[in-house]
C-alpha cells in the first residue's frame, strides 16, 4: 500500500505558501492579537481586584447605649479620654443616667459591632473590623485559585485547543459577578464570597499563559518578543483601568460588576477567535488546519498552492527550513521520556519562582527606602514600564540566554550590593535598587518568551503553565519578608540576591533559542544544542 507523500514546506519556497507566510505580521495576525488583548486587560482586573474589594477600613466600637440615630466614624464627644483598643469598647459605670466622658469607667469589654468610615469593601459587609486574617486571606485564597488555574488551564489548552481555554477563562469571569450577591452572617456571606474568590481564580488566570502560547504560536521566530511585550504592555493597562474604575466608582459590589458583567462578550469568540495552527496540525486536525491557512493566506493577501494543501492534508508541515512537524499528543508520561526535557523544566520553574518571588518582594520592600514612600513607589513602578522595552530589545539583540543571565546577575548583585550600603546614602540607595527592579522586570519579560522556546508545541501550555504555578508561589512568599528584617535587617534583599545568583548559574545550563523554529515534539526539543 503506497504510504502517503511527505512535503516539508520551507520558508524559502516561494512556490508554496509556507508557514514562513505565516510568521508575517499580517491582518490576520493583527485581529487575533486584538482579540487575545480583551481576555488579558479583564485577567488582570480580575487578578487583582482583591486589592480594594479587601482593603482595609476605618471602624470605631458602637457603644449601644449612647449612640445616636447616625453614628458617626469620629469619636463622639461623651467618648472617654482614655481609649480602649480598637476591638475593645469602654463600659458604663454603674447607675450612670447619661452618657459622658467621666460615665465610663477604667474597664472594657470585648466589641460586637461597629461604625466604618467608607463602607466601600467588604470588611464592613461581613463585619471583618477586628478579624485582620479573614480580610488578608481573601488574597491568600485568590493566589491558590491562580496556582489552580496555571496547571488546570494549560492542560486545557495543550488537550483541547488555546481557543478553548480562552473560553472558558473568559466565561469564568461571570463566576465573580456572583461575589456581589454574598451578603448577611450566614454562609451565604463571607464563606461563600471565599469560594467564588477560589472558583473565580482557578478558572480565570490561566488566560495570562493560554493568550501569551496562542500569540507565540501566530507569529515566527522573528517576532516571538511581540508576544511578551503585549502581555506585559496590557497587564499595566489592566491594572491602570482597574485603579480608575474604583476612583470613580469605589463600592466594592459596583466596580465588580463593572469588571464582570462583560464576560458574556467571550461567547463571541466562538466564531471570532482562530485555533492556534501548530496545535492543530499537532493534534492532526489537518482538514481543519487546511481550512485555517486558506483564511490566513486569504487575510493576509498570500496565494495559496495546491502544492501547500496537500502537503498539510498528507504529511508532516516545516514550520521552518529542514524541521518537520511530528504529531505528538500530550500526555504526563512526555515530561518524563527526556532526562534533558525534565532537567529543562527543573530550571524554568526556579527561573519562575525567583523572578515572582525578587519582583513582588522589591516591591513590597520600596515603601521601606528612605525618602518619599510614593515617589519611590511611583519610581519602582516606572522602572518596571521601562523594563518591558529594554528586554523586546536585548531578546532580539543578544539572545533569550544572555538576556536572562545578564538580567538576573545584575539583579543579584545590586541586592547584595545594596544590603552593605549606609541607609545615610540616600541616593545611591535608590538608584542600585532602581537598577535591581528593572533587571528583574526584564527577567521576567524573557521568561516567557525563553521558556516557551524551550518545551514542545504538544506540552507548551501545560508546562508554561506549571511554572507559572511555581511563580505565584513565589509571589505567595514575597509579602512574608518584610518579617525577617525584623531579625536582621539586610535579610530580604540579601535573600532576593542570592536567589537571582542562583537563577543566573541556572542560566548556563539551557541553550539560546533565538532564531531557532519552536520545537514541537520532545525529541525537537531535546536536539536543542547549548
Amino acid at each position: 500500500m503506497p504510504q502517503p507523500r511527505t512535503l516539508v514546506i520551507s520558508v524559502k519556497d516561494t512556490e508554496s505558501v509556507s508557514l514562513g507566510a505565516m510568521a508575517k505580521f499580517g491582518k490576520f495576525q493583527c485581529w487575533q492579537y486584538a482579540l487575545a488583548m480583551l481576555p488579558l486587560l479583564f485577567t488582570a482586573m480580575s487578578n487583582i481586584n482583591y486589592v480594594f474589594a479587601a482593603a482595609a477600613d476605618e471602624a470605631r466600637c458602637l457603644v449601644p447605649q449612647c449612640e445616636g440615630a447616625q453614628p458617626a466614624l469620629a469619636p463622639p464627644p461623651w467618648w472617654p479620654a482614655r481609649a480602649p483598643p480598637r476591638c475593645s469598647r469602654p463600659m458604663l459605670a454603674a447607675g450612670a443616667l447619661n452618657c459622658s466622658a467621666d460615665s465610663f469607667t477604667n474597664l472594657s469589654e470585648p466589641c460586637d459591632a461597629w461604625v466604618y468610615g467608607s463602607r466601600n469593601s467588604i470588611v464592613a459587609e461581613f463585619d471583618l473590623a477586628c478579624q485582620e486574617w479573614k480580610r488578608t486571606l481573601v488574597g491568600t485564597v485568590h493566589n491558590i485559585g491562580v496556582m489552580i488555574s496555571m496547571p488546570l488551564m494549560g492542560f486545557v489548552s495543550d488537550r483541547w485547543g488555546r481557543r478553548k481555554s480562552i473560553i472558558v477563562s473568559g466565561l469564568g469571569l461571570a463566576v465573580g459577578a456572583f461575589k456581589t450577591l454574598t451578603a448577611g452572617p450566614g454562609w451565604t456571606g463571607y464563606p461563600l464570597y471565599m469560594l467564588l474568590e477560589l472558583l473565580e481564580a482557578a478558572l480565570v488566570t490561566g488566560t495570562y499563559t493560554t493568550c501569551f502560547v496562542l500569540m507565540l504560536e501566530l507569529v515566527g521566530k522573528n517576532r516571538r518578543v511581540i508576544s511578551a511585550l503585549v502581555l506585559g504592555i496590557m497587564i499595566a493597562a489592566g491594572e491602570l483601568l482597574l485603579a480608575l474604575i474604583v476612583w470613580l466608582v469605589p463600592y466594592w459590589r459596583h466596580f465588580q460588576l463593572f469588571l464582570y458583567c462583560p464576560a458574556f462578550i467571550f461567547l463571541t469568540y466562538i466564531f471570532l477567535l482562530d485555533e492556534s495552527l501548530r496545535w492543530l496540525i499537532v493534534n492532526e486536525k489537518n482538514d481543519k488546519a487546511v481550512m485555517l491557512v486558506q483564511k490566513i493566506a486569504k487575510w493576509n493577501g498570500i496565494p495559496v498552492s495546491r502544492k501547500m494543501i496537500d502537503g498539510i492534508r498528507n504529511s508532516k508541515v516545516a514550520f521552518d527550513a529542514d524541521v518537520e512537524v511530528e504529531k505528538e499528543k500530550f500526555h504526563p508520561k512526555l515530561l518524563f521520556s527526556s532526562t534533558m526535557l525534565l532537567k529543562r523544566l527543573l530550571v524554568c520553574s526556579w527561573w519562575w519562582f525567583t523572578a515572582a518571588f525578587v519582583y513582588y518582594g522589591l516591591l513590597i520592600n520600596s515603601v521601606s527606602l528612605p525618602g518619599n514612600k510614593i515617589v519611590n513607589f511611583a519610581l519602582s513602578s516606572l522602572s518596571t514600564l521601562i523594563a518591558e522595552f529594554v528586554a523586546a530589545y536585548l531578546l532580539n539583540k543578544i539572545g533569550r540566554k544572555f538576556t536572562l543571565l545578564g538580567g538576573f546577575l545584575l539583579c543579584g548583585v545590586c541586592c547584595v550590593s545594596e544590603a552593605f550600603i549606609p541607609k545615610a546614602a540616600t541616593t545611591e540607595l535608590i538608584v542600585i535598587f532602581l537598577l535591581g527592579k528593572m533587571c528583574i522586570s526584564v527577567c521576567f519579560n524573557a521568561i516567557y518568551v525563553y521558556t516557551s522556546e524551550l518545551v514542545p508545541t504538544s506540552a507548551r501550555g501545560c508546562l508554561v503553565g506549571a511554572c507559572s504555578m511555581l511563580a505565584r508561589v513565589g509571589s505567595v512568599l514575597a509579602p512574608l519578608t518584610p518579617l525577617l528584617g525584623a531579625w536582621w535587617p539586610p535579610m530580604p534583599i540579601l535573600l532576593f540576591g542570592g536567589a537571582a545568583l542562583t537563577a543566573a548559574g541556572a542560566t548556563l545550563t539551557t541553550p539560546e533559542t533565538l532564531r531557532r523554529a519552536l520545537p514541537d515534539t520532545v525529541a525537537q526539543a531535546t536536539q536543542q544544542q547549548q
